[in-house]
């Protein structure tokens, strides 16, 4: 009877040609732009208080270069407060 441990010294190795492999294998760390837009929809002078919407677009995660970033974009609103 012979056990998987037997046979572990007859195994080759096979380097990795595959590209997908290679690059999950491989850290990559890039830098990738986006771009981000403000506008302001009110302003209150008395109060000091602007609001407005905002839309950004940026690269997603790439696991470290395995996978090609797809663009994420994100609405939303925003306020603030200026005080003197």
């Amino acid at each position: 009877m012979h056990t998987p441990y037997q046979h572990t010294h007859t195994h080759t190795h096979i380097p990795a040609t595959n590209t997908h492999l290679t690059r999950t294998h491989s850290a990559i760390t890039h830098t990738h732009t986006g771009s981000a837009v403000f506008s302001v929809a009110k302003v209150d002078p008395a109060t000091g208080e602007i609001a407005g919407v905002f839309e950004s677009i940026q690269p997603s995660d790439t696991d470290l270069g395995a996978k090609a970033p797809k663009d994420v974009k994100i609405t939303g609103l925003w306020y603030a407060q200026l005080k003197q």
